[in-house]
């Protein structure tokens, strides 16, 4: 993912899972920087959707916890109910 004004470029790692971020320099051939680590992220899919905003900050879609169902109760011929 580029940022904004397209003097960064931020990428997640495959092995460790950070997002890092290395300068490109402007010119007529490519110049990359060392890249810098940002922060640890947890993706939970091989194509990782994230986006960053004009100001800076990222936006990350993250998978959900799956949790304990919750139990459901069926009331069957509630009509009958109504009439006590």
């Amino acid at each position: 993912m580029w940022s904004r004004d397209g003097r960064e470029l931020y990428f997640v790692t495959a092995t460790t899972g950070k997002l890092m971020a290395v300068e490109i320099k402007p010119g007529a051939q490519f110049q990359a920087g060392v890249p810098k680590p940002l922060f640890d992220v947890r993706l939970g899919s091989s194509n990782p959707s994230y986006d960053v905003s004009a100001d800076g900050r990222f936006l990350f879609a993250t998978p959900t916890e799956s949790s304990a169902t919750v139990p459901m109760t069926v009331v069957l011929n509630w009509p009958s109910m109504l009439k006590r």
